[in-house]
């Protein structure tokens, strides 16, 4: 009987062993990080025997060029702690293959579930720090109560089990997006009911993103909310777009710690041109994230752990090789982007998690880096993964063309006042219909 008991468990966290690895990263952060990186290095090393496929694209073109990077560092630098940031690559590299290889609509779903279950987490363990803070480094370095940041105390910030408020506020901005994914997909079919837990969970997560006092969040999250209301409602979108405009002073208002804005704007223009300089210093291989550290100890203030910028992060770094490859894959994820954003996503199964969720890594990382911490690359990688394997078959090229065509020739008939052809031929419309 145990040692039926003992079979059942181990198929349980052999089947559910990424699920595990993703609650771990919530609940008890580093044993979640290292969870995810044995399932990364063990799929990477099966990749190398030939035992499962290796996937080259320019994601994973883009972790090659960080492990090479890393790698480089290391020697060039004479400095082997920089090889356990090669090791995380490689787990990060390994985790997306396996992905990338596995991912179906039931574990994206999961994945959502969790996410949305571990930001309430976030937000609920954070109040509670708040007010009764952890004392005990050990316990606070295993459940991520323990802050990492300049100052010793957050000031009022929440940050949950995320170490850190930018790191929080980044989780639950990616969270935000995949509920209001969901609430869209709902408005859109009429059959389905919004339960008001979808509203409930919706506004803590907002207050949550408050209370973690991140600038850059709040800014990422109203921006968020116009692309919700653009893909719902596009002429409302652009009414509250130009609204925005008018009412911009009132806008910042509500921005938290907007009082201290101009000054950070100044500590952040000496923060990159310290960074710009530590690339212009290790211009092929960087620092990698362990080094910038001492790099900027020796050029500035000793309490910078990184860039506030993930272009300069990747290039001060992992030097020119990282961020070549980090322009590389934003440009593909952006064409891929701009390619889906206008497509009727009533028939898209997950086509509005992406587009509403993407974004919030370039959107957040124009004044911060929240990819530092391996406990967000992980998540982040999981979701770029699934992004990958979502559009892996899609004709971009083609399908691109074929709706710029469509405008033009829609525009031109429009400016002659031609309204027998407003509309292409039979061919012409089959052709650019495709199924995600």
């Amino acid at each position: 009987m145990i040692n039926l008991q003992l079979i059942l468990n181990q198929d349980f966290i052999k089947k559910y062993s990424l699920e595990i690895g993703i609650i771990l990263c919530f609940v008890l952060p580093p044993i979640g990080i290292l969870w995810l990186m044995f399932i990364g290095w063990n799929h990477l090393n099966k990749a190398i025997d030939l035992k499962v496929p290796f996937y080259f694209n320019t994601t994973t073109f883009f972790y090659i060029c960080l492990a090479i990077a890393a790698l480089g560092a290391s020697f060039s630098e004479k400095n082997g702690k920089f090889i356990l940031i090669f090791a995380m690559i490689l787990g990060y590299l390994g985790l997306y293959l396996y992905i990338k290889e596995r991912a179906t609509f039931v574990l994206f779903h999961r994945f959502k579930h969790i996410m949305i279950a571990g930001a309430v987490y976030l937000i609920g363990l954070g109040m509670i720090v708040r007010e009764f803070p952890v004392t005990n480094v050990l316990f606070g370095l295993l459940t991520g109560t323990k802050l990492f940041a300049p100052s010793t105390e957050a000031g009022g910030r929440i940050f949950g089990s995320a170490y850190n408020p930018n790191f929080t506020c980044f989780l639950l901005l990616v969270t935000f997006t995949f509920i209001l994914a969901d609430l869209l997909k709902r408005l859109q079919d009429k059959s389905i009911k919004i339960s008001k837990w979808v509203y409930i969970i919706t506004l803590f997560i907002v207050i949550g993103i408050f209370q973690t006092g991140s600038r850059a969040g709040v800014a990422t999250m109203l921006v968020i909310l116009f692309i919700f209301v653009l893909r719902a409602a596009p002429k409302i979108g652009l009414a509250i777009l130009a609204i925005s405009f008018l009412a911009k002073d009132q806008i910042l208002e509500i921005i938290p710690r907007s009082k201290f804005i101009l000054e950070s704007a100044f500590v952040r223009k000496e923060i990159w041109e310290t960074s710009f300089q530590i690339w212009k210093d290790h211009p092929y291989f960087g620092t990698t994230s362990i080094g910038f550290y001492e790099a900027y100890s020796h050029l500035g203030s000793p309490v910078v752990p990184h860039a506030h910028n993930i272009l300069l992060a990747f290039f001060a770094e992992y030097g020119t090789i990282g961020g070549l490859a980090f322009i590389l894959l934003s440009i593909t994820i952006t064409f891929k982007f701009c390619s889906l954003f206008f497509l009727n996503g009533k028939k898209k199964r997950l086509l509005d998690f992406f587009i509403l969720s993407l974004p919030v890594i370039l959107l957040t990382g124009i004044f911060d880096h929240p990819l530092v911490s391996p406990q967000t690359a992980l998540l982040t990688t999981i979701l770029v993964a699934c992004w990958d394997r979502y559009t892996g078959s899609l004709p971009f090229v083609h399908n691109s063309a074929l709706y710029l065509k469509r405008f033009i020739v829609k525009m031109s008939y429009f400016l002659e006042g031609n309204t027998e052809g407003q509309h292409l031929t039979k061919t012409d419309k089959e052709k650019s219909k495709y199924k995600i």
